[in-house]
C-alpha cells in the first residue's frame, strides 16, 4: 500500500524559443538542470523511494537518469506523467492525473517518485487534496506549483488521508 509519494518536478532545461517546450521531446536539461538533479538524489538517498515513474520528455527523462546513477532505482516511462500539451484541457490533465493514481493504488510500492511536469504535479497535489490543498504560497516561475527540481511529498496515512509538504528545493551554485 503507497505510504509515501514523491512528486519532483524536473530540473531546469536549456532555453532555446526554437524547441518546443510543450511537444516531445521538448528541451534537454541545462547544465544548473543537471545540478539540481544531483541535489534531488541527494535528499531523496535516505527516503526508501522504490520506483520512480517518468514522463518521457528529454528534461524529466534527463532528471531521472541522474537519479537512476545515484540512487539504483527502477524506472517506468508513462505518458500519463507527461507535460500539459497545447490543446489539452487542464480537466485532461487531471484525467491523467486520476489514471496515473489509480494504478499505483494497485501496485505493490510503498515510496515511489514520479519525475514530472509543473501542470501535471498541480493536478496530482489538486486530485489527491480533492481540491483542498493552498498552492497559493507555491507559485513559480510559469506559474508552476514547485521550482525547477522541487519535491512534493505527499504522505498517506491509514485512514487514507494524505500530507502534503513542498519538502526541497535545490541551491543551485555554480
Amino acid at each position: 500500500m503507497l505510504s509515501d509519494l514523491f512528486l519532483i518536478r524536473h530540473g531546469q532545461p536549456v532555453s532555446n524559443p526554437a524547441i518546443p517546450y510543450q511537444l516531445p521531446p521538448g528541451p534537454d536539461l541545462s547544465e544548473r538542470g543537471r545540478a539540481e538533479a544531483r541535489q534531488v538524489a541527494i535528499f531523496l538517498a535516505d527516503k526508501g523511494v522504490e520506483l520512480l515513474l517518468v514522463s518521457p520528455f528529454a528534461r524529466t527523462t534527463q532528471t531521472a537518469e541522474v537519479l537512476v546513477d545515484a540512487l539504483g532505482l527502477p524506472v517506468t516511462f508513462t505518458t500519463l506523467a507527461q507535460e500539459h500539451a497545447p490543446n489539452e484541457s487542464f480537466e485532461q490533465v487531471r484525467a491523467r492525473a486520476r489514471e496515473l493514481l489509480a494504478g499505483l493504488n494497485d501496485s505493490p510500492y510503498q515510496r515511489v517518485g514520479i519525475v514530472t511536469h509543473g501542470s501535471p504535479i498541480r493536478a496530482l497535489l489538486l486530485e489527491l487534496s480533492h481540491d483542498q490543498i493552498d498552492l497559493s504560497k507555491h507559485v513559480y516561475h510559469g506559474g508552476n506549483p514547485a521550482p525547477t527540481c522541487g519535491v512534493w511529498q505527499v504522505t498517506f496515512n491509514h485512514q487514507r488521508t494524505c500530507r502534503f509538504e513542498l519538502v526541497f528545493k535545490p541551491s543551485w551554485q555554480p
